[in-house]
């Protein structure tokens, strides 16, 4: 099976809220991890409403390195469910200084990942000064950039994505646009960076927060226009993940260099 990263270019553009409903809507069991490097609980805090992990996660990961036990056997005992059909949640770093010390764990850590039996999908958080595990970036199918279509998101996405596409390669790295429009489209987007666009999200912080943070669900939340762009960008990683289509990007929308990336909008 496959494993996909999602990460964020700065200022808070949704990737939890992403990884979340990915999982909820994925139409296979799928493992949500959170790998976030600046720990912050949110998923238990906020989707799963406050639940214990009970010693689950990496923390008992980095235990299972430390007395040698073959990660891949130690996984699925450090879950705890998320929803029904197959849909487990792998808890993050319980303490900041568990980072650190997880470090050498993340080539064997991502080498079970992808023995994982089913697709993964890793919340890896803000791309930060050293970028994403490379121990997650060698074995995954993609990395999806989350960006809000603002001038201050978009300085941001121009500091972190270069450094995400010289590690992963420009076939592998593709953004997804939170809110498009606001002001600059996807396309624009895509054309400027240099990089494919998968897929957009509409701007619906209400559907948003329930993901992100376990706040009452509005009526006909699997009906809106966030979820339904959810469920499209999915399908979308499904190929990648199946390997069924060797790249993926905005129809119509060109390709150009990574280098692009410095291009000023406006």
């Amino acid at each position: 099976m496959s494993v996909l990263l999602l990460a964020g270019a700065g200022h808070a553009p949704g990737v939890t809220a992403l990884g979340v409903a990915l999982a909820l809507t994925w139409p296979e069991p799928v493992l949500l991890v959170d790998a976030n490097r600046m720990p912050d609980q949110s998923v238990l805090a906020g989707y799963l409403q406050g639940t214990d992990p009970a010693g689950r996660g990496l923390g008992g990961l980095l235990q299972a390195h430390r007395e040698r036990r073959p990660l891949v056997d130690a996984l699925d005992a450090l879950t705890v469910p998320l929803a029904e059909g197959g849909r487990d949640f792998l808890p993050g770093f319980s303490h900041p200084g568990m980072v650190d010390l997880f470090a050498p764990v993340w080539p064997e850590f991502g080498q079970a990942l992808e023995a994982a039996g089913r697709t993964v999908l890793v919340d890896a958080g803000r791309v930060g000064p050293d970028g994403l595990p490379a121990g997650l970036v060698t074995v995954c199918s993609g990395v999806l950039v989350v960006t809000g279509s603002r001038l201050v998101d978009l300085a941001a996405l121009r500091l972190s994505l270069p450094q995400v596409v010289a590690a992963a390669g420009e076939e592998r790295v593709g953004l997804a646009v939170v809110g498009p429009g606001r002001p600059y489209g996807s396309g624009e987007i895509g054309h400027r960076f240099g990089v494919p666009v998968w897929g957009k999200l509409a701007w619906q912080p209400v559907e948003a927060e329930v993901f992100a943070a376990g706040e009452p669900a509005p009526r006909r939340l699997m009906s809106s226009a966030y979820v339904e762009d959810v469920r499209r960008l999915g399908e979308v990683l499904a190929e990648r993940a199946s390997g069924r289509q060797g790249l993926i990007g905005t129809p119509g929308e060109p390709r150009r260099s990574a280098g692009a990336a410095g291009t000023r909008l406006g």
